[in-house]
């Protein structure tokens, strides 16, 4: 076993070695010839080629990398090589729909474009993609941000997300031409004098139980002042809002 690993390192050694000796071969070669063209008594040397000259010519050249774009378009999967669609034409065919989106918007609600335009653009930290889909969605409830009926909020994560407000939750409710009520109960035990949950039931003429969601306290507890001074109240709300998103959106 020792031998043919002996064998099999002289072997590469060799290689090795010949491969340079052919390198120095070829570059003494093609100096020499284009020294006897600009002078005769011009001597060459070893020690006048570079490292970097035979280095050249023994290592292999590297891959060079393809960008491959995959393009989605009229429901078929079409890959170009070397193809990509600048990033300016993929930001301004975005604001395009935007700008779609939003004067539909306004129509429908009836509401002055331009003064939806000023209040989208004090949006200034949210994301493009977030307005499209409020402004879609406000399309679908028929809500208006300008009566802070609907908007954005953002996570911890920096996540952010169309948010309904209570004004928007009881507006959708009292015009749902099925909604029958609804009720709201809370936990006996207490967290800080604070009841441990709140449960918010939707009852709907359409369906034989209601929909009932349960807010816990410690899980949507807030830090702002709002929390503070009416917590109860704050619970509440988060119940009922996640209940009409369940409901009736």
């Amino acid at each position: 076993m020792k031998n043919a690993l002996d064998k099999s390192n002289k072997s590469t050694k060799l290689n090795k070695i010949n491969t340079r000796t052919e390198a120095l071969k070829s570059i003494l070669e093609k100096q020499e010839n284009e020294s006897a063209v600009s002078s005769s008594d011009q001597t060459i040397s070893l020690a006048d080629i570079a490292e970097d000259l035979i280095a050249n010519l023994i290592e292999p050249s590297k891959p060079v990398s393809i960008a491959r774009v995959i393009n989605f378009h009229a429901g078929k999967l079409d890959q170009n090589i070397n193809s990509e669609v600048p990033i300016t034409q993929s930001i301004a065919l975005f604001h395009s729909l935007i700008e779609k989106e939003l004067a539909k918007a306004a129509n429908q609600l009836g509401i002055d474009e331009k003064e939806l335009q000023a209040w989208i653009d004090l949006q200034i930290e949210v994301p493009a993609k977030s307005i499209l889909a409020l402004l879609r969605s406000m399309q679908s409830l028929h809500l208006d941000p300008l009566s802070e009926e609907i908007g954005l909020t953002q996570y911890e994560d920096g996540h952010w997300q169309v948010f309904i407000t209570i004004e928007g939750c009881s507006k959708l409710l009292n015009q749902h031409p099925q909604f029958s009520g609804l009720l709201f109960n809370q936990a006996d035990t207490l967290i800080d004098g604070i009841p441990e949950w709140i449960e918010c039931s939707i009852y709907r003429r359409d369906r034989t139980v209601p929909t009932t969601v349960r807010e816990y306290l410690m899980e949507v507890r807030g830090e702002n002042t709002i929390w503070q001074k009416m917590p109860r109240r704050m619970l509440r709300h988060r119940a009922l809002q996640q209940c009409v998103r369940v409901a009736i959106t």
